[in-house]
């Protein structure tokens, strides 16, 4: 038995925005316009605005979304009486123009929603309407029930989480990444990765998941290469597609370690989602790999299997090749290392106790011991590969 939920209406293609600005007259006519820090990206939405005599207001997303941050953007927000959320970025923009559409309707304390630091009541109006435009291929939030938000004052990353705040609509145009740097990129299509890889072997897979994964990897793994290095618009479109169906697995499947200790770690070192959940990414496999052998899952390092087959392209691939192309695109696409963030300088205990009240630890295919995530962060650590700061790349779309 399983379920199945995504976003009701995908759009998805090279130039697809444009042809389907007309989607946004059916939500009403007053627009919550939520945007990353660069503003002319968002010039297509506005001029449409005001061809139509549509009346918006405007909320800029210069980093990840804390949740004083949403909960002082609803207030402005309900004043302002948006018949609709139009959120057009990266993952950080689309999560703050998920929570944005909830909180207009649901009043209170964000703390009253949110997973683990808070109550994780559910919310309890119906969030206003909102279309997701993704402008990079990364986290898949365009189709996923949830949206990340950092709890300042407990230094951890958290959801709120609730199938209502599927966005209504998903425009993807993979032509709205192009000119993304190459590291940008590179950090993305890891991040769309490991959404895959973890969903794929998590503990509550399903047949419907598992296909999403397969064909994800597949694209991912031609793609992520040309993709990142350049405007290829084949490559381009299967990096978009890859993190779209990243976002369904995750929304029906689980999640596992990588996550776990990422959601810990967010709160507590400045560095991108995207680069914590790569760089955790092949230790957590191998570790699971380990427990696998150990507990005798000859199913689960068959998983394994296939996922360095889909990524190498090779049937004849063994489990342990995959970790090594992952180890290899982590430094062909130059992602830097955690100890560059000051990972080395954060308690080791105290991040794996967190990552242990985590909802995405629930999901590893295998219990992990907090003396075992202990040992994932002292590899992840005592990499013997470090990055210049030229490599940080800019935090304003770090999730």
């Amino acid at each position: 038995m399983f379920q199945f939920m995504t976003t009701p209406r995908i759009i998805f293609g090279e130039g697809c925005l444009r042809s389907s600005l007309s989607t946004l007259n059916q939500f009403g006519y007053s627009v919550l316009l939520v945007t990353g820090k660069d503003l002319s990206r968002s010039e297509i939405i506005t001029s449409y605005l005001k061809t139509q005599g549509m009346r918006y207001q405007h909320i800029s997303v210069t980093n990840e979304p804390n949740i004083a941050m949403v909960e002082e953007s609803a207030v402005v927000a309900r004043l302002f009486k948006p018949d609709m959320v139009v959120a057009m970025g990266g993952g950080s923009v689309l999560d703050m123009g998920k929570a944005l559409a909830a909180m207009v309707t649901n009043t209170g304390d964000l703390y009253d929603y949110v997973e683990v630091v808070g109550r994780n009541v559910p919310i309890k109006a119906q969030p206003i309407p909102m279309i997701a435009i993704p402008t990079t291929a990364s986290t898949g939030a365009e189709v996923t029930k949830n949206a990340v938000l950092k709890s300042a004052q407990d230094k951890v990353k958290v959801s709120l989480r609730s199938p209502d705040i599927l966005p209504n609509v998903a425009i993807v145009d993979p032509t709205l990444t192009y000119g993304t740097d190459p590291r940008t990129s590179g950090r993305g299509a890891m991040d769309a990765f490991t959404h895959l890889m973890e969903a794929y072997v998590c503990g509550e897979p399903n047949p419907l998941t598992d296909m999403i994964c397969e064909e994800g990897l597949r694209r991912l793994a031609r793609s992520i290469l040309p993709g990142c290095r350049q405007d290829n618009p084949r490559a381009r479109a299967d990096l978009s597609f890859a993190a779209m169906l990243g976002g369904m697995a995750i929304t029906n499947a689980k999640l596992g370690a990588a996550h776990g200790l990422a959601s810990a770690l967010g709160g507590k070192i400045l560095a991108p989602h995207s680069v914590i959940t790569a760089r955790l990414a092949p230790v957590v496999m191998s570790e699971n790999m380990r427990a696998a052998k150990l507990n005798g899952r000859n199913d689960l390092l068959t998983r394994y299997r296939k996922i360095a087959q889909l990524l190498l392209e090779d049937t004849e691939a063994q489990m342990e090749d995959g970790v090594e192309w992952v180890k290899r695109m982590l430094e062909k696409l130059e992602i830097p290392t955690l100890s560059y963030y000051g990972l080395s300088d954060t308690p080791f205990d105290v991040i794996a106790k967190d990552a242990m009240k985590s909802v995405a630890i629930q999901g590893n295919p295998l219990p992990l011991t907090q003396e075992r995530l202990v040992e994932v962060l002292n590899q992840v650590c005592y990499n013997p590969v470090n990055r210049s700061s030229s490599q940080m790349g800019d935090l304003s779309e770090m999730h």
